[in-house]
C-alpha cells in the first residue's frame, strides 16, 4: 500500500536533485560567472592597475562602468586620477603622459589649455587645425600623406565636404586618422584598408567606404581624449568591427563604458561584439553582469557565447541550502564540465519521470490496466506503456523547469540606416536589424512536442491493438473491437489538426513566436502515424481475422 508513495517521493527527491544542478541549455547560470569572477581582478582593480600604467583616460572609463554598475569603492581611485589631472592640467585631452602627444601639445597652446576631455570638439578650431595640419606635412609616412591629401574627396554624403562652409568636422576627423596613423595605433588590418582607401578617392566606392570610416572615428573621438582612444583602437581588427562598435557607443551611450571595458579587458573587439550582435536585446545586460562580477566572469560568457539565466526561484532557496545551490565545489566543476552536468541533469530528470510513472501505474491501477484484471499484461504492453509515458513526463518536467527552452535564437543581419547631421553631432547609424531563422530554436522545440505526442498516441494505439490481440475471444467479435476502436485508430488525426489550430491561435496572438512549418507539421505527423498504425498494423491484423473467419464459414 505504501509502495507508491514511496516511488512519489523518489520522484519529488530525484526532480528537485535535477533541478538543482546549476546548468542549463543554452544558458549560463548566474551563479556559475559569480563563482568564477571571486577570485580574479574586479573593475575597481582593473582601474586601478590602468593609473600605475598611467593610462588614466582608460582608467576613468573603467570607474564610470564601475559606477554605473554600482560594484566596489571607486573613491580612491577616482582620487588618485583627479591628483595626477591636478598636477598636469593637459591630461583631460592626453588621458596620461604620451610622447607623441605632447609634441601637438607643444605647438598648439589653444589645444594644451583646452578644458574640454573629447579629442574632436578640441580638433574642431581652425587654429588647431592649421597646427595639426602643418605637423603632418613634416611626416615621411607615405600612409599619412595619403590620408591627409583625403581632404581633397569629394562626392560626401554624409559629412560636408572639407573645402564647404561646413567641413570642420571632416577635417578634424581626417587629422585625426592621419595622427592615429603616424602613430601606429590602429590595427594593422584597419590602417592597411584605411590606406588602400585613401589611394582611390576617385572611385566613388572608395570615397563611401572611407567616409564610414571616418564617420566611425568621428563617433569614437567625439566620446574619447587621446590615451582612451589609442588604447582601444588596437583591439578593433577591421574597418567592419570599427563601425559596429562605433553604432554601440551612438546607440547606448550611456551604458558604452560596459562595451569599451569589456573590449580592453578581452584584448579583443571581434568576441564581443559578436556576443552583443548575437544577443540583441540582452546581451549588453549580460556583459554588464560579467563586468561586476570580474575579469573571470567575462571572459567565461564570452567563451561560451551564451545567455545569462538569472534564476530567481534557485537563488532564494540557496540562502536557505547553500552546501546544495551556492557551493563553490560543485558551481565550478560545473562551469568547466557543463555538458558532463547537462548528462547528469537528463539523467536526473528521467528517473524523476519514471518514478512518477511506476506510482501512476501503481496507485491508480485501473486507469492503465486495460486488461481483465486477473491477467497479467504482456510484458511488451507494460514496457511499452511504461516508456511513453516516460518519454512525456520527461518532457513536460524539461518545458517546466528549463528556463533556456523557449528563448529564441538570433542571428541578426546588420543593416545600414544613415542619418543626417551637422557639425559635431554628424552621425552615421547603423541599427542591426533582427531576421528570424526559418527553423529558430522554438520552431525545433514545438515541432519536437507534436512528434513526441503523436507517438504516444501511436503507441497507445499499438497498446490496444495487442489487447484485441492476445484477448480470448472469437474472430468476429475481434473484428467488431476493432472496428469499436477506428476513432482511436484515427486519433493522431485529430490531435494533429488541433495541434495547427491551436499553433496557427497562437501566432496570431503572439503567444509563442514559432514559424508556420511548426504548426502544419502537427498535421503531417497525424496523418504520417495514423497512416503506419492503419496500414502496417490494423489492415494486416484485420485481414488475418477475415481470413479466419472464411475459413470458420
Amino acid at each position: 500500500m505504501l509502495r507508491p508513495f514511496v516511488f512519489l517521493l523518489l520522484s519529488l527527491v530525484l526532480g528537485f536533485l535535477g533541478w538543482s544542478v546549476p546548468v542549463y541549455w543554452q544558458l549560463i547560470n548566474s551563479q556559475l560567472l559569480e563563482v568564477l569572477g571571486k577570485e580574479t581582478p574586479s573593475l575597481v582593480d582593473s582601474a586601478a592597475n590602468q593609473v600605475q600604467l598611467d593610462h588614466l583616460g582608460v582608467a576613468s572609463i573603467f570607474l564610470d562602468a564601475a559606477e554605473s554598475l554600482e560594484v566596489g569603492d571607486t573613491e580612491l581611485v577616482r582620487n588618485s586620477v583627479a591628483k595626477a589631472e591636478e598636477l598636469f592640467p593637459e591630461y583631460a585631452i592626453t588621458g596620461g603622459p604620451d610622447i607623441y602627444f605632447d609634441q601637438i601639445l607643444r605647438i598648439d597652446p589653444q589645444l594644451r589649455a583646452s578644458t574640454r576631455r573629447e579629442l574632436i570638439p578640441n580638433l574642431i578650431p581652425s587654429q588647431t587645425r592649421a597646427t595639426l595640419l602643418s605637423f603632418l606635412d613634416n611626416s615621411r609616412s607615405t600612409s599619412v600623406k595619403a590620408v591627409v591629401a583625403t581632404r581633397e574627396m569629394a562626392g560626401t554624403r554624409q559629412f560636408m565636404p572639407v573645402y564647404s562652409a561646413a567641413g570642420q568636422p571632416l577635417e578634424a576627423t581626417i587629422l585625426l586618422s592621419a595622427l592615429l596613423i603616424q602613430g601606429n595605433h590602429f590595427s594593422p588590418k584597419v590602417a592597411a584598408d584605411v590606406r588602400t582607401l585613401a589611394d582611390n578617392i576617385s572611385d566613388a566606392y572608395a570615397v563611401s567606404d572611407l567616409e564610414r570610416i571616418y564617420f566611425a572615428l568621428f563617433s569614437l573621438g567625439k566620446r574619447m581624449n587621446w590615451n582612451q582612444l589609442v588604447s582601444f583602437l588596437p583591439f578593433i581588427e577591421d574597418t567592419e568591427l570599427l563601425e559596429k562598435v562605433a553604432a554601440y557607443a551612438r546607440n547606448n551611450d550611456a551604458k558604452f563604458s560596459w562595451i569599451y571595458t569589456a573590449i580592453v579587458e578581452m584584448e579583443s573587439a571581434e568576441s564581443v561584439i559578436q556576443y552583443l550582435d548575437t544577443y540583441k536585446e540582452e546581451g549588453l545586460e549580460d556583459v554588464g553582469l560579467a563586468l561586476s562580477y570580474g575579469q573571470g566572469a567575462l571572459d567565461y560568457l564570452i567563451q561560451q557565447m551564451q545567455q545569462v539565466e538569472r534564476p530567481a526561484a534557485r537563488l532564494r532557496w540557496a540562502e536557505k541550502l547553500p552546501w546544495l545551490l551556492n557551493n563553490p565545489t560543485i558551481l565550478v566543476p560545473a562551469s568547466h564540465n557543463p555538458a558532463s552536468f547537462l548528462v547528469i541533469k537528463g539523467l536526473l530528470t528521467a528517473l524523476s519521470a519514471f518514478c512518477l510513472t511506476a506510482f501512476w501505474i501503481q496507485a491508480f491501477p485501473l486507469l492503465f490496466h486495460t486488461f481483465k484484471r486477473e491477467r497479467k499484461p504482456p510484458v511488451v504492453v507494460d514496457i511499452l506503456r511504461t516508456v511513453t509515458l516516460t518519454l512525456i513526463l520527461s518532457f513536460l518536467i524539461i518545458l517546466i523547469t528549463e528556463p533556456g527552452v523557449f528563448r529564441t535564437s538570433q542571428t541578426p543581419q546588420p543593416e545600414v540606416r544613415l542619418e543626417w547631421a551637422f557639425q559635431d553631432t554628424v552621425e552615421s547609424l547603423f541599427t542591426p536589424t533582427e531576421r528570424t531563422d526559418t527553423m529558430d530554436q522554438i520552431t525545433i522545440i514545438t515541432i519536437s512536442i507534436f512528434f513526441l505526442m503523436q507517438i504516444a498516441v501511436y503507441m497507445a494505439g499499438l497498446i490496444k491493438l495487442t489487447e484485441i490481440r492476445k484477448m480470448d475471444g472469437s474472430p468476429t467479435l475481434k473484428l467488431e473491437l476493432i472496428q469499436n476502436e477506428d476513432q482511436l485508430f484515427d486519433s493522431g488525426l485529430y490531435l494533429g489538426l488541433t495541434g495547427t489550430v491551436l499553433s496557427l491561435i497562437f501566432l496570431a496572438i503572439g503567444v509563442v513566436q514559432a514559424s508556420l512549418m511548426a504548426a502544419y507539421s502537427s498535421t503531417l505527423f497525424g496523418i504520417i502515424f495514423v497512416a503506419l498504425l492503419k496500414v502496417f498494423h490494423v489492415r494486416p491484423f484485420r485481414k488475418s481475422l477475415l481470413m479466419i473467419v472464411h475459413k470458420e464459414s
